[in-house]
């Protein structure tokens, strides 16, 4: 089964090279404002300056949880408050039918991706998402989303040479292993 960061890879994807769209964005803030709104797992910005919000649930038990977030009562309220032009959960491909069938009574407003693989190419829409209240994102926004994504940006860039340096130590002890076996089996 595909893991939430398989999912959010192939969904990335086909935001930005499928569809174009200029900006996607990890792991940000959903509100746009520090302190305010919850962490997606996607953003995007549309060629019109619009918001979509992608939410990667890879459970249905996950998707049902997702009720409890703030973001929902504001998406059906039309506060304002989230810039949200539309709303998407991305689930594994076996999911989405599911998914699709109850966001009817769950999320109203939710599209349904889904996702086979990291290719941009095996991500299909089931269900496509109402349009929300909202506006074109500020200046000030897009500003906001760029910074917070280079923090990411950096943090996974780090985590990057953390994980080849454990590789090459790791490399290094298992030569090091069949060293000592091949002179341990010469003693024989």
């Amino acid at each position: 089964m595909l893991s939430s960061h398989g999912i959010k890879a192939g969904v990335a994807n086909y935001w930005r090279y499928t569809r174009q769209y200029p900006f996607v964005a990890f792991e940000g803030n959903n509100a746009l404002e520090w302190g305010l709104g919850e962490q997606a797992d996607i953003l995007v910005v549309s060629d019109d300056g619009f918001l979509i919000v992608v939410e990667v649930k890879v459970s249905l038990a996950d998707f049902r949880k997702d009720r409890k977030k703030d973001c929902h009562r504001h998406f059906t309220g039309d506060s304002g408050r989230y810039p949200v032009a539309h709303f998407y959960f991305a689930v594994p491909k076996d999911l989405a039918n599911t998914v699709s069938y109850l966001c009817n009574e769950l999320y109203p407003y939710a599209g349904v991706i889904g996702c086979g693989s990291t290719s941009q190419f095996d991500v299909e829409v089931y269900r496509k998402p109402k349009t929300l209240k909202a506006e074109k994102l500020t200046g000030e926004q897009l500003k906001y989303m760029t910074r917070t994504q280079t923090a990411t940006l950096c943090r996974l860039a780090t985590k990057v040479e953390e994980l080849k340096q454990i590789q090459g130590n790791l490399k290094s002890q298992l030569k090091e292993y069949k060293d000592t076996e091949k002179l341990t089996a010469g003693k024989v």
